[in-house]
């Protein structure tokens, strides 16, 4: 018995465990590999765009947040934000979009760092990150982590691809980096609820695929991609891939029913008004058959950026891509392109219901489908954001392009990335992806800058030779060298000349050269051009207000009269005209008149102190310096609480 009770126990593998110190310490876990590649592609992200902090507010930046009177007011205007159509916090647009989460996120910025760039463009860099995160966590859930290494491929060539520079590098874009982030989220989300089945889950991805929407329309082709993946791509029961549908096209009516009544309410929901500059195929006298014709060779050129992503262009409105008819070859090309794609991936599917490049190519075109403005015109001719979604595909193509040729027969869902050949290839694309991002980003530094850059490549365009114009037009004012605002100003006239030239429909080219001219003392040239803005758009109480100006300067009072009197018969609300009024008469002495215009004006406006401070001149004309001062001093407490 005794020696039963000193026998040590020995364990069922038959072996004597080794001794050691009773409070060993437990080995340090690491991380998973999946973990590690999302770490590193967030790094690469982040890098890559690092020089995008000491950039400033570039192009419709200002639209958003330096000029955005919601957006400027913090987070007491967010209610406003949510209550109102995208743009209406810079002006009032007949087809606007409902839009409110990337500027209540602009709003919070703007409340916490005020208009200091710098935390704007570290926002973006981070959301961008996040994006290449989720992309690669989804790819590697729909190949069941069996092809981890073409997940992470995809995802790598994506966070470096020098077509998504516009988006991180422009604050603007925020929109399409929130869209893309919700989005993907939601699959995500979705794709744990198809094994877990919890209704938790369902109402995350539905909040999810909501928020998107609220971000950027361009979620809406999701609608095709998720029954893609639930009923063919993933193992999902049935019943929750049909209810996984059933809450995206739920998010769907949700945010349609909230945008219809929002824009409805402020009349801003008329999609047939789409200026030429916005899209070029609205140009008037354009054959449909040409519309048609030139729309497809656009999507031809998406795929040319997408293959080699040079030159890059922030604007590629009229005339960067020229009119082309059905007679052009490149169109047939195109054509035959797309169709044989959709086809070739068909063929694939029918073969096999979860093959990945069927799926890649599938989520290229239904994504890019929505920009192709051969269904549905856009507000834009085309645009390198609008790649941001479909370049997914792309990308994916392209990583099992690569891992079919360099890594084939490979085992384990790590196994493509151990072959040298693959990463080394990866590496030298990722490089000469890196170098041109970094490079692109440098345009963007301001204005300026990213006009000029972009004028270069593409001379004929004439929104960028406006924008050049308008800005330099805008650094003559402020320039105290006299020689340097002389040539500012003859570059700025120049250029903004050729936009109209180039297109003589370009109202606000007209107007802001009137503008120009009457800065500089071309008097003649001012009335010149602000009369062929009012033909193209004669309830422009802007350009009505800076003519009548011209013939005050040139004590035309009788001509500045006549104008005005238009200006308060197409817009009685303008302010502005009364004053002008007011101060037209004063002008030839008839105070009556003037009295009763400025009062007119202070009907219409009692907070506008122009109207105050021209009675207060016209009091003074006719002796009366007690009225004099009592107006004087309600335009100097007005003017003081405009400031």
């Amino acid at each position: 018995m005794a020696n039963k009770k000193n026998k040590q126990a020995v364990p069922a593998t038959g072996k004597t465990p080794k001794s050691g110190p009773v409070n060993a310490a437990e080995p340090v876990r690491q991380l998973p590999a999946t973990m590690k590649l999302a770490l590193l592609l967030a790094v690469v992200s982040i890098l890559v765009y690092a020089n995008t902090l000491r950039n400033g507010f570039v192009m419709d930046d200002q639209v958003m947040i330096t000029h955005n009177t919601y957006v400027t007011k913090g987070l007491s205007a967010i209610p406003k934000i949510f209550a109102t159509p995208h743009q209406r916090g810079f002006w009032e647009l007949p087809n606007d979009e409902y839009r409110p989460l990337p500027l209540a996120l602009f709003a919070l910025e703007y409340s916490a760092f005020g208009p200091e760039p710098m935390p704007f463009h570290l926002m973006n860099i981070i959301l961008f990150a996040a994006c290449v995160v989720l992309l690669f966590s989804f790819l590697d859930k729909l190949f069941e982590e069996r092809r981890t290494g073409v997940a992470f491929a995809a995802s790598l060539l994506f966070a470096l691809h020098p077509i998504h520079a516009e988006v991180v590098a422009n604050i603007k874009s925020s929109d399409e980096l929130l869209s893309f982030l919700f989005g993907f989220l939601s699959l995500n989300i979705f794709m744990k609820y198809s094994t877990s089945g919890k209704a938790g889950q369902l109402a995350a991805g539905f909040a999810c695929m909501f928020l998107a929407y609220i971000s950027k329309e361009t979620v809406v082709t999701f609608l095709a991609v998720i029954p893609l993946v639930f009923f063919f791509y993933v193992k999902a029961v049935k019943e929750r891939a049909m209810r996984i549908c059933g809450a995206a096209v739920a998010a769907t009516a949700l945010f349609l029913l909230i945008r219809f009544g929002v824009l409805n309410y402020y009349h801003a929901n008329n999609l047939t008004k789409i200026n030429v500059i916005e899209n070029a195929l609205v140009k008037n006298g354009l054959a449909f058959e040409s519309r048609i014709a030139t729309a497809i060779l656009m999507l031809g050129h998406y795929i040319r950026l997408l293959v080699v992503p040079y030159p890059l262009i922030s604007e590629y409105s009229f005339k960067s891509i020229p009119f082309v008819h059905f007679s052009n070859p490149l169109v047939w090309l195109t054509l035959v392109f797309y169709v044989g794609a959709g086809v070739y991936a068909l063929v694939r599917f029918v073969k096999n219901r979860k093959d990945a490049v069927a799926f890649g190519i599938f989520f290229f075109l239904v994504t890019i489908a929505l920009f192709s403005n051969t269904f549905l015109l856009v507000k834009a001719t085309m645009a390198e954001r609008f790649l941001f979604f479909p370049s997914v595909g792309f990308c994916l193509v392209v990583a099992l392009l690569l891992v079919h040729l360099l890594a084939k027969g490979t085992e384990g869902s790590m196994g493509a990335l151990k072959k040298p050949v693959l990463t080394g290839v990866l590496a030298v694309i990722g490089l000469l992806y890196s170098v041109a991002v970094v490079a692109r980003n440098t345009d963007w530094v301001d204005n300026y800058t990213i006009y000029k850059t972009d004028l270069k490549k593409v001379p004929d365009n004439a929104h960028l030779n406006y924008l050049l114009g308008y800005e330099l037009f805008s650094m003559a004012k402020q320039e105290t060298n006299g020689q340097a605002q002389q040539v500012m100003m003859h570059e700025s006239l120049a250029t903004m000349r050729k936009a109209t030239e180039l297109l003589p429909e370009y109202y606000f080219a007209k107007a802001d050269l009137g503008a120009a001219y009457f800065w500089v003392g071309m008097m003649d040239s001012a009335i010149y051009f602000d009369k062929e803005a009012l033909k193209l758009m004669p309830d422009a109480s802007i350009t009505r207000n800076n003519l009548a100006g011209v013939y005050m300067k040139m004590k035309n009072f009788q001509e500045a009269i006549a104008v005005c009197r238009e200006s308060m018969r197409l817009s009685p609300a303008n302010v502005y005209a009364y004053a002008d009024m007011g101060f037209c008469y004063q002008n030839i002495n008839q105070f009556d008149s003037a009295i009763y215009y400025l009062h007119k004006g202070i009907c219409v406006d009692t907070n506008f102190y122009g109207n105050y401070d021209v009675l207060s001149y016209v009091y003074k004309a006719m002796g009366r310096y007690d009225s004099m001062e009592k107006y004087q001093t309600i335009s100097k407490r007005l003017l003081n609480a405009v400031k």
